[in-house]
């Protein structure tokens, strides 16, 4: 063995020794690439990593670098190709430019870079293997938190969802994270998504807005679908919605054929693509997002139906036992009455036996609105509370919220889809540009109108303002053939009343 060949040897054995010391695909992408320069005194060169299974990049140095990739014709001998597999699938390709900038390779040459290219394929596998692992790990370690960050007051009122938001964003390396989840959709209204959960870096205004009909413009079908890998976030969310963003991942949050919403996480421009186990694990990580909504959701339901179950109990043993005794009672006053001596007293015994059948009125009024809440169909009054709920749960403050005699009564199919509509429009536009501290909303039926006030302490509409919203409730009153009246003064606030002529079944009446 010649001196030469033994130095060549030698070249490639450190070669090796120093490419398999690392862990870290991008320092052996380096260290490879290097490396092959070295020992062949490479004027350039270029390592692409190419496997489906795993990271896709490439890295180029030296002087037209770029330009290895495309063949050279007849200078093709001065470039030395190979070819970095493992168990059959190509790993990488590696290229490198003419020797000392004009020498070609030879077939000694291609032999030592076989045995450099196979001792780098199984470095280079070895440390994705590794990386694919250590990122398993930490979306697992992420998955295991989801259950200590979600909670809420009621099951339409989830908290800790910016914390998931940030937890995702800072798992896919994504510059932007936000939650999507969709809105309970009424007769009337627009089907869509609302932002209810964003990372630490988006403003937190967005947290409340509407994404109506979004994706489906773009031929999106968002609901029940896989992950999709987006170029840019702008099929889904409005233009200047956030900071320019680049590549996006959508996944769904599914679970037991129930869907909750989305999740979005955003690069920033000129980050690497989501490669396959980022979008595998944030696949599992939605899953389990979504399984802790369910979770909450269904807590809330069962502490709802042990209420429901409580308040029927509650009002049979008015209507079995207290009504039956005061009705008892009243009956042995109005016997005992005709025995008293004295008109006086038998006008008094008269007047407590009304109030015994006034106070059985009222409790078969109570007993009525008891009943009513654990009914098949939900009452006017809690459609409405629920739909004043949804629209302000931006806020930082509680509505002061006066709800009118006899709106159970409301039977109305279509006068109650407008008020609900016109309940959301108007709170939405309240959270978005009045910078309010107070709201008073009132609803008031009488037996011919239905009276919606709604006053917020805030900035007024102002000179330009916008119009769209109102022109929707103008026209939702006028085709009920009612009025809606705006009173606002810059820096004092907003009265908004809308009244509503009732058609004459509608018209309220409650029955003991």
């Amino acid at each position: 063995m010649s001196k030469r060949s033994d130095a060549r040897i030698r070249e490639l054995l450190a070669s090796m020794a120093s490419i398999s010391s690392d862990l870290s695909v991008t320092a052996i992408t380096h260290r490879v690439l290097d490396e092959a320069m070295a020992i062949y005194g490479a004027t350039s060169g270029l390592l692409e990593l190419t496997s489906s299974s795993h990271q896709q990049a490439h890295l180029a140095k030296g002087k037209d670098a770029a330009g290895l990739s495309q063949p050279a014709g007849k200078d093709e001998a001065k470039r030395l190709r190979l070819e970095l597999r493992t168990r059959q699938e190509i790993f990488a390709l590696l290229t490198l430019g003419p020797k000392n900038g004009k020498d070609r390779y030879s077939k000694a040459d291609q032999e030592l870079g076989a045995a450099l290219a196979g001792s780098a394929s199984v470095a280079l596998e070895n440390a994705q293997l590794y990386q694919d692992a250590a990122d398993r790990a930490r979306w697992l370690t992420a998955c295991a938190r989801i259950g200590g960050l979600l909670g809420g007051e009621s099951r339409h009122h989830t908290q800790g969802l910016n914390e998931v938001a940030e937890l995702a964003s800072n798992e896919s390396r994504a510059s932007y994270a936000l939650l999507l989840t969709p809105i309970e959709h009424h007769e009337g209204s627009e089907p869509g998504y609302r932002i209810s959960g964003i990372s630490q870096n988006l403003p937190d205004e967005l947290v409340g807005q509407v994404l109506p009909e979004q994706g489906e413009s773009n031929q999106l079908n968002l609901a029940y679908s896989k992950s999709l890998l987006l170029p840019t976030p702008d099929a889904i969310l409005p233009s200047g919605l956030i900071p320019a963003g680049s590549h996006t991942l959508l996944v769904e949050l599914s679970a037991r054929a129930t869907h909750y919403g989305l999740l979005l996480m955003i690069r920033e421009e000129g980050s690497d693509e989501y490669g396959p186990v980022d979008i595998q694990m944030a696949g599992i990580f939605a899953d389990n997002v979504a399984q802790g909504l369910g979770l909450v959701q269904m807590h809330h339901l069962r502490e709802e139906v042990l209420l429901y179950l409580e308040r029927e109990r509650i009002a049979r043993d008015l209507h079995d036992i207290v009504i039956q005794r005061i009705f008892a009672a009243g009956l042995g006053i109005s016997a005992l009455s005709k025995h008293l001596p004295t008109p006086a007293t038998r006008e008094r015994a008269g007047a407590i036996a009304g109030e015994l059948d006034t106070t059985i009125a009222e409790l078969r009024a109570t007993i009525y609105s008891l009943q009513a809440t654990v009914g098949a169909t939900e009452s006017p009054s809690s459609r409405i509370l629920r739909a004043i709920r949804l629209a302000a749960e931006p806020l930082d403050f509680t509505p002061r919220v006066h709800l009118g005699d006899g709106l159970d009564a409301l039977m109305h199919k279509r006068t109650l889809t407008h008020l609900l509509a016109v309940i959301t429009e108007a709170l939405s536009n309240v959270v978005r540009h009045a910078h309010a501290n107070a709201v008073d909303l009132s609803i008031e039926l009488t037996p011919t109108t239905l009276h919606l006030r709604i006053h917020d302490d805030g900035v007024g509409l102002g000179a330009m303002h916008h119009e769209s919203g109102l022109a929707n409730m103008r026209q939702r009153a006028a085709e009920l053939g009612g009025t809606l009246a705006v009173d606002s003064t810059p820096g004092h606030g907003t009265t908004l009343s809308w009244i509503i002529p009732l058609p004459a079944p509608s018209a309220p009446g409650r029955t003991a």
